[in-house]
């Protein structure tokens, strides 16, 4: 049964309980009017009692009959002829078989010689008349029959009244006899109006009830067919997942659009290859796991074109959010090998899938400007790429010219901004700040992903870091209660530029003690020595060394006993996946035993839920970094 049935036959209940209680209301005033106006009737003061009144008469005409009249049935006869005030009739008593002889009679029912035969008077025919006989019985409106026949010697003188009945109340001997006959005839009408009252509200009520019924019927039916129609319109049929329109509506509402688009690459070969029947299988399949991605990330999953997908999250977040998502979705879909069954059932093992990925985190014309971000990444044979406003369909010389500007830009402009965000403990609470470098051109945030490479090529790296090194040293020297953990690349140690700045500023300002640089693990040292010397000179000063990436690439485990630092920073391709992942699980709980043996903390990167954050505690992790805990921000909020 369908919930609005339930609801209809509990509003229909309702209904009527609620239509009969009035009804019942209605009859109990309407009973009670009538009961007062027969009873306030019955209970004025009339002068007189009717059995007295009977009495009187009845003995006015004996008297009459027996001493005035001398028993003379002629005298008699004239007398009630003329006074009667009821029915008087004169009977011989010596009854025949057949009843007592009419002797005289005020009334034409009872001819004179007749047969005495009264209907009223219940009982009197057989009346033997050894002794009076007395009946009373009360009539509708308020008023009593009294029949009283009295024995005169060889005659009987009888009297049939009706008066107006008087009730002195509810104790009244006659109380009940009156309320029957007086209450009985109305209290039925008014029942049997009431009955077809019941009756005529509820046949209203069903008509009504089925005419909703019907008319719910309809609604649900036409909204059926709607919510099919609205599920054809905004759902992909290949893939059951959200289509196009969908996405471009979906946009439309959300406050802070940010789009991933995904795209298999050479599909149209592998359609080519395989036919359409395997490669809708291919399709449906990475559509099932681009769809459990979007939910573990709490985005939504879109199928926008024959094998291009979307993910749409609305959130105010950083660029370093979305690098971390493409970098998961490739983790997960590069180079993926899966095997399909064909029409015809065989298996065909091998198929290697891999995806371009293009986002964008701009709120004007996201969906555009992350097919952009797709079109260069697939132009430019990137794994992934997101969309700023140096991108345009220009050659990547063009582009290296517009990232040199806007280099250039930043660093005349005073626009190298650093971002901090925090490292926690088990408990949450902030231990210290990374360091990460920006450029904030036209009031908008561009990665490092965007210009580092660029700048090492035209030569303006060493610039950018020794304005991060100082900005970063200028939050330290106004915040007192801070760490702040400073990325360095081995260029960074054994350039003397750079070098040379750094120790200078550390022995100038005595902050050294608040600041953890973290070197590149998976970058190849060529002066393993040089790098050696400025570690051991920034150590003396009281700074902290920690390996990031640790768990990328060889893992030199000797580099590490050599250079004995204070923090392992895990690898966030395997931090990200020890959920989904026992390689990685496997390997992460290694780096962790090998640091607690040779007393080094370690730090967990890319720790983006909440899974991987009671995955790490497990594992003995120390320190914790990621974005379920917390996203870069600028320096004014730490």
């Amino acid at each position: 049964m369908f919930n609005y049935e339930r609801q209809l036959q509990t509003g229909a209940i309702k209904t009527a309980v609620i239509a009969l209680s009035i009804i019942g209301l209605l009859f109990l005033l309407v009973s009670s009017a009538v009961f007062y106006y027969k009873y306030s009737n019955a209970t004025i003061n009339i002068g007189y009692n009717a059995d007295k009144k009977l009495d009187f008469i009845t003995e006015v005409y004996v008297h009459y009959f027996v001493n005035e009249g001398e028993q003379d049935i002629k005298k008699f006869q004239n007398f009630i002829n003329g006074s009667a005030v009821g029915d008087i009739v004169l009977l011989k008593n010596n009854p025949r078989r057949d009843g007592y002889r009419v002797l005289a009679s005020s009334s034409s029912e009872f001819e004179v010689g007749s047969v005495f035969k009264e209907r009223d008077c219940v009982g009197v025919n057989n009346h033997d008349f050894h002794q009076d006989y007395y009946y009373r019985r009360s009539l509708p409106d308020n008023v009593v029959l009294t029949c009283k026949f009295v024995t005169v010697g060889d005659y009987i003188v009888g009297f049939k009244g009706i008066f107006n009945q008087n009730i002195t109340g509810f104790r009244d001997k006659y109380f009940t006899e009156w309320a029957v006959q007086n209450l009985t005839l109305v209290f039925s009408l008014i029942i049997f109006g009431t009955l077809l009252l019941v009756f005529a509200t509820l046949w209203f009520i069903f008509i009504y009830l089925d005419a909703k019924y019907r008319y719910q019927k309809m609604h649900e039916n036409d909204t059926e067919r709607i919510k099919n129609l609205t599920f054809e319109l905004y759902t992909d049929p290949a893939t059951g997942l959200l289509n196009k329109q969908s996405l471009i509506r979906d946009i439309a509402k959300a406050q802070n659009p940010k789009v991933v688009l995904i795209d298999i690459d050479d599909f149209g070969k592998m359609n080519d290859l395989y036919g359409k029947f395997v490669c809708d299988k291919i399709l449906s399949y990475m559509a099932n796991l681009i769809d459990d991605f979007a939910k573990k990330e709490e985005m939504v999953a879109y199928c926008i074109g024959a094998d291009t997908f979307a993910l749409l999250e609305d959130g105010s977040f950083f660029i370093d959010r979305y690098e971390e998502l493409a970098e998961d979705l490739l983790g997960q879909f590069k180079g993926r090998v899966i095997s399909v069954e064909d029409e015809n059932g065989d298996m065909i093992e091998g198929i290697e899938v891999n995806t371009s990925i293009g986002f964008s985190i701009d709120n004007d014309q996201t969906l555009r400007k992350a097919s952009i971000a797709l079109k260069m990444a697939r132009a430019l044979n990137k794994d992934y790429m997101c969309y700023f406003k140096v991108l345009s369909q220009k050659d990547d010389y063009e582009n290296q010219i517009e990232r040199s500007r806007l280099i250039q830009r930043a660093i005349m402009n005073g626009n190298i901004v650093p971002f901090y965000q925090p490292i926690f403990d088990a408990d949450k609470n902030i231990l210290k700040y990374e360091c990460l470098i920006r450029i904030v051109d036209s009031n908008e945030t561009v990665s490092p992903y965007l210009f580092l490479d660029i700048s090492k090529r035209v030569k303006r790296y060493a610039e950018l870091e020794k304005l991060l090194i100082k900005k970063s040293i200028e939050k330290l020297k106004s915040n007192p209660d801070i760490i702040i953990s400073i990325n360095l690349s081995s260029r960074d140690m054994t350039d003397g530029d750079v070098s040379a700045y750094l120790l200078n500023l550390l022995n100038r300002e005595n902050v050294a003690d608040r600041i953890v640089f973290e070197i590149v693990e998976d970058e190849s040292i060529e002066h393993l020595d040089r790098a050696t010397m400025f570690i051991d000179k920034v150590k003396n000063l009281g700074a902290k060394i920690a390996i990031d990436d640790f768990g990328s690439g060889y893992s030199n485990f000797s580099y590490i006993l050599k250079l004995r630092p204070d923090y392992l920073k895990i690898d966030g391709s395997l931090i990200r996946e020890l959920d989904i992942n026992k390689d990685a699980y496997v390997v992460t709980r290694a780096i962790v035993a090998f640091a607690k043996d040779i007393g080094i903390k370690t730090i967990a990167e890319y720790v983006h839920s909440r899974d991987i954050f009671e995955i790490c505690k497990d594992l003995g992790v120390d320190e914790f970094q990621g974005f379920y805990l917390g996203a870069p921000m600028e320096g004014e909020n730490i």
